[in-house]
């Protein structure tokens, strides 16, 4: 229903989302009502106050455009979790379900029901807590009376997959409508599969209307039955049927105990998945040649046997807690932000074992201390902003650039004295941010979250555009353009690195770039594969993000 665009307010120093949205219609009385409708949207989401759910700050219009000023989220969501497709983290799903059940049991207390509960919908800050976003098509109740804020009146506004019958119906909603596509998450989440699918509209209805779902347990090994229980509930054909609130369907759910379920299940999945993808690593070896970044040397050599693996389970993805005071994660430069995420402390497998000597053996490594990583490549725009003083340019990835150019661009940055010291990452931070909890050597969803030759037409793309962040909120970590690193490079430097935050060889002759681009197959575009050259050298597709900690 509109555009989402990250914008900063000068009068208050800081980063928001702005949501646009056309507001003419075939008539004044057409474009009036439209305006009318945003309003209400903005005043339904503003009333709610709560930590896990987006704060809307302002709505303004001008022209055929209505804008509503919200709090910048700065996490990844709950859709990126699930398209990594580790289900197996019970008490991290719970959080998450609680989480979200305590902010829509606030939202039915105010009156307001929210309508289109999804993954998507579900977001993660910095520190890994729930926001719930878009009220946009919620419905504010006031007793009796029902004031209708989607437009026209027993509309079926929604997600398919997520709605309740009731809503499908097009009947009048409560917040046990929100519980129902709360439990079609859980449900989600817990099996790794939607509870009712169909290929068409009308299938995907009458199942919702008419089927129940496959109990999850006989879909997870060693899933409680109670947990069968509690969402049979919550996903109840009647809304009468279903539990008093959303926190007590999760209740539920934790009553169920499926944290008792078996944690070695975990490391197995992580495990199984390293190894399905050994093979499509190992077809990277066939392919290296047709790699075509200029001046471009790749760290190769004949395959190694594999040796043994890590004894030790991989890192689970991040959810790390609340920092203990706020922090900045923006820089402006000439009024364009360069926005961070914060990285909180952990130990990931990095390397693998099937690859190439240059990427083995996996070994674990431990991040000691948290640090800042910048959410996209450096941009030609912020490139200019940092060498001229005037933020001019495009929001791609800045390019033909060589590793000693880096260090220019970061000498102008640690001169303007704000407190932080601007860095590039190692190749243990940037291979621990890329996975962000993943195990696998490439993510699942490769092509939702990367510009690689497959999908971007070997163009460099604007940055945090059409793809997806990854958990820690970080774009393009795997493609659109290759990225410097600081680490010298030595083939053998894996079997010896320490085990706490490695920095690379003490001196070498070739730097090191890591990640895919846009001119470059999908094979390539995994966390484990390390190229290198000389740090005189440039690439098209070779480009770099930045690195920050306080001084």
């Amino acid at each position: 229903m509109g555009v989402v665009y990250r914008a900063y307010d000068p009068e208050l120093d800081r980063d928001v989302a702005l949501k646009s949205v056309r507001i003419e219609g075939a008539d004044a009385q057409q474009k009036m009502s439209n305006e009318q409708y945003l309003a209400r949207e903005a005043r339904a989401a503003a009333r709610l106050q709560h930590p896990h759910t987006v704060a809307v700050h302002d709505f303004f219009s001008t022209g055929d455009r209505a804008f509503i000023v919200m709090e910048l989220v700065r996490g990844g969501s709950l859709e990126a979790f699930i398209a990594m497709g580790d289900f197996s983290d019970h008490a991290f799903i719970l959080r998450v379900l609680r989480e979200t059940a305590m902010a829509l049991d606030a939202a039915h207390a105010a009156g307001i029901v929210h309508r289109d509960i999804k993954p998507g919908n579900i977001l993660f800050d910095e520190t890994g807590r729930v926001k719930i976003a878009d009220f946009g098509i919620a419905r504010l109740t006031h007793g009796a009376a029902t004031t209708q804020t989607a437009q026209g009146v027993g509309t079926t506004s929604g997600t398919l997959s997520y709605m309740s019958p009731e809503q499908i119906r097009g009947e009048a909603l409560d917040g046990r409508a929100d519980q129902f596509s709360l439990a079609v998450v859980a449900y989600q989440i817990i099996t790794g599969q939607l509870p009712f699918t169909g290929e068409t509209w009308i299938a995907q209805s009458y199942k919702t209307l008419n089927e129940a779902p496959v109990p999850p347990s006989q879909l997870v090994a060693g899933l409680p039955s109670a947990v069968d229980r509690a969402l049979g509930i919550a996903l109840s054909k009647q809304a009468a049927e279903r539990f008093p609130s959303c926190t007590a369907f999760v209740d539920a759910l934790a009553g169920g105990t499926m944290a008792a379920a078996p944690a070695k299940a975990k490391k197995e999945k992580s495990r199984t998945a390293v190894l399905l993808l050994a093979p499509i690593v190992l077809l990277c070896t066939a392919v290296i040649g047709f790699l075509i970044w200029r001046g471009m040397r790749t760290i190769q050599a004949p395959v190694a046997s594999a040796p043994a693996p890590v004894a030790v389970e991989p890192a689970a993805p991040p959810k790390p807690p609340p920092p203990a005071g706020e922090e900045s994660l923006s820089l402006v430069l000439d009024g364009n932000p360069v926005a961070f995420a914060q990285i909180q402390p952990g130990r990931f497998v990095m390397g693998c074992n099937t690859c190439q000597q240059g990427q083995v053996p996996e070994h674990m490594v431990e991040i000691s201390r948290g640090f800042q990583m910048g959410r996209t490549e450096v941009t030609g725009k912020q490139w200019n902003a940092v060498m001229t003083g005037k933020a001019t340019g495009s929001d791609k990835p800045k390019v033909n650039i060589s590793w000693n150019d880096t260090q220019t661009f970061l000498a102008k940055l640690n001169a303007l004295g704000d407190g932080f010291h601007y860095r590039l990452p190692t190749e243990a931070e940037w291979e621990y941010c890329a996975r962000a909890g993943d195990p696998a050597d490439v993510p699942r969803n490769l092509l939702d979250v990367a510009w690689t030759s497959d999908n971007a037409e070997g163009e460099l793309r604007e940055v945090a555009t059409a793809k997806m962040s990854n958990l820690w909120g970080l774009y393009d970590m795997l493609g659109n353009a290759s990225e410097w690193v600081h680490d010298w490079v030595d083939e053998e430097y894996y079997t010896k690195s320490p085990a706490r935050d490695p920095r690379g060889p003490a001196s070498g002759t070739v730097r090191a770039f890591r990640g895919g681009n846009a001119n470059a197959g999908g094979m390539v575009a995994s966390y484990v594969w390390r190229f290198g050259d000389a740090p005189s050298a440039k690439g098209e597709f070779v480009g770099f993000r930045i690195v920050r900690e306080r001084k």
